[in-house]
């Protein structure tokens, strides 16, 4: 296969990316590089360390396009793709490109929202906030007083985005034909997720669905704020949402910390977030500082979801304007207690990303947390073996030594020092190197995890995320325990055992029919059996002796008391059949042996 002349460019972009940041040796190591003629590492930073040629690899996916800082976010995900040091750094992957200008920013608002900008908000800056390779995003003033800010996209995007999709697509396929990392990755799987990502967050109502949904999921954490979406003012390309004022959770004041107890923070995001993983199963796949805000007692911010329930906030002008969702209608019926107005709060924002477990997946994510806070490595293996799927060249043995090993490095480690997510993506290393395939949703959740390490230290460098993960899966895995056993799931599993009992007997008068009309067959395939009957037949000749000769020792005894003479002559014989039986077992052993020998 050849690439399109017009994708030149792109491939040229494309190779200068991992030959120059220490990434080709990397490749060569982990077997994905085997190719005739490859080029030798062109390394413009022979001499700098793997975290500058890290930071430089992150800053060019930057300037290469949102294309391409969607394609380094999933490889963060990917810890068989790229080294550990180049996966931490891509946690700082944010793209801040210059602003378009404002004409383009009206003109858009207005074509999607079907009205002119001072007609829709009271005021809108024009300067904006920030602005990304994707949008930009600007304050506002809603005509019912609410502040806001409104996410625009750029336009053009979906034309480029789809070139790009393309490109990578060809390259996917080249790669799989004519190199070892087509054997051993999934590369068309790799370019469809970045892909799907792209579909996902190029349309903001998807963003707006999962903020829904995450205000209800979360509504009894009552220190966590999550912005509502104003539904009237979104469409897939303009995102309206309360504006939140807050501190980034990795740029607190130290003055501040004196004030305030962020302790409780830290606990109840670190809750949170297993509640979504654990419980729900739908959990925010990228929970970054940038996504993260400490609101303030003394600023002015919504409400959060707790507050709103408990207060039965129901404002007219808001239903006139964009009624609440059946989501938010739900979780407004939950007894929920908002918590002291003195508290500060954590803002969670930007849900474009999101991750979702099925029951059967949970089960033994929750068995896989346990295991490693109780530093089982034993068992954590294992429980990946069962999550994920196992090559022809599986080497099982090794693969739960190294975990185990690995965990057990970690038992002694003080607190923060290395963090769950980063023992999962080595885990997830360890997997690939030994032949197995673990699904996408494990390296989303490791990446999560490294992530709830880093922000609840920001909010307490003392908070045990360790502990914390012991505590809530334990309760979690109880609760499903109970759950198990409730009288309704008992009820379910007595019922489908009375369905079985019922259809058995039907099941063997069809049985019996077959076997009364010669219809019935058991085939057995044994390979091998001829040595195994020469074996039993061999068993089966001393046993019968066994119980010849004591037949013949009791008969002798029993005569002794009656007979000497003939007693004597039995016990004569019995001990010439004794040791005529051992001889000849010695005889037919050695025989055998040789036997054996002369076939291998």
């Amino acid at each position: 296969m050849i690439l399109s002349p017009k994708h030149l460019p792109r491939l040229a972009a494309t190779i200068g990316l991992f030959t120059r940041y220490g990434l080709l040796d990397f490749a060569k190591q982990q077997g994905l590089l085997e190719i005739k003629g490859a080029p030798k590492s062109d390394d413009d930073g022979a001499g700098d360390s793997v975290h500058d040629k890290a930071k430089a690899f992150r800053e060019r996916l930057v300037e290469l396009g949102p294309a391409y800082i969607k394609l380094g976010q999933v490889l963060s995900t990917r810890p068989d793709l790229l080294p550990l040091a180049y996966i931490t750094e891509l946690e700082h992957l944010q793209d801040d490109v210059p602003q378009m200008p404002f004409e383009q920013v009206e003109e858009t608002v207005e074509e999607e929202l079907h009205a002119r900008t001072s007609k829709l908000f009271a005021s809108f800056d024009e300067k904006p906030l920030g602005s990304a390779s994707l949008g930009q995003v600007h304050a506002a003033q809603m005509r019912d007083g609410r502040s806001v800010v409104v996410k625009v996209q750029r336009p053009g995007l979906k034309e480029q985005l789809a070139e790009d999709i393309e490109y990578f697509r060809e390259l996917a396929k080249f790669l799989s034909a004519h190199t070892a990392a087509g054997s051993k990755i999934d590369l068309i799987g790799v370019v469809q997720q970045v892909e799907k990502a792209l579909v996902d967050e190029l349309d903001y109502r998807t963003e707006a669905k999962n903020a829904a949904l995450f205000r209800k999921d979360l509504v009894e954490f009552t220190h966590l704020l999550i912005p509502r979406v104003i539904d009237a003012y979104t469409t897939h390309k303009v995102l309206t949402i309360e504006r939140i004022r807050g501190i980034k959770v990795d740029e607190i004041p130290a003055i501040s910390r004196l004030e305030y107890d962020y302790s409780i923070l830290a606990e109840e995001f670190a809750k949170a977030y297993l509640h979504q993983i654990t419980a729900t199963g739908h959990f925010h796949a990228d929970p970054h500082p940038g996504n993260i805000f400490v609101v303030l007692p003394d600023r002015e911010n919504p409400l959060t979801p707790a507050e709103t329930v408990a207060m039965n906030r129901r404002e007219t002008e808001r239903e006139a304007v964009t009624p609440l969702t059946k989501i938010e209608k739900e979780a407004q019926a939950e007894d929920v207690v908002a918590p002291p107005k003195e508290d500060p709060k954590l803002a969670l924002i930007d849900f474009g990303m999101t991750a979702h477990i099925s029951d059967k997946m949970k089960d033994k994510v929750i068995r896989l947390l346990l295991s490693m806070a109780d530093h089982n490595g034993d068992a954590a293996a294992e429980t990946l073996i069962e999550m994920g799927e196992v090559t022809e060249d599986f080497n099982r043995p090794a693969f739960v030594r190294e975990s185990a090993a690995l965990i057990a490095e970690n038992t002694d480690q003080t607190v923060g020092d290395t963090s769950a997510g980063l023992v999962l993506y080595r885990l997830i290393t360890i997997a690939f190197n030994h032949g197995l395939k673990l699904p996408a949703e494990l390296t989303l959740l490791a990446k999560a995890l490294f992530n709830l390490d880093a922000i609840t230290r920001s909010l307490d460098p003392e908070f045990n995320p360790t502990q914390a993960i012991r505590e809530y899966t334990s309760e979690i895995a109880t609760k499903r325990a109970r759950r198990d056993l409730s009288p309704q799931r008992l009820f379910q599993i007595a019922t489908e055992t009375v369905d079985l009992v019922r259809a058995l007997p039907h099941r063997l008068d069809i049985m019996t029919q077959k076997m009364a009309s010669d219809d019935f067959a058991v085939r057995v395939d044994v390979p091998a059996l001829g040595p195994v009957m020469k074996g039993m037949e061999k068993i089966a000749n001393r046993i019968f002796t066994g119980l010849v000769l004591g037949g013949l020792l009791v008969a002798s005894g029993l005569l002794l008391q009656y007979q000497r003479q003939l007693g004597t002559i039995g016990f004569t014989v019995a001990a010439a059949i004794g040791l005529y039986m051992v001889v000849s077992i010695l005889i037919s052993d050695r025989k055998t042996s040789k036997g054996d020998r002369k076939q291998r």
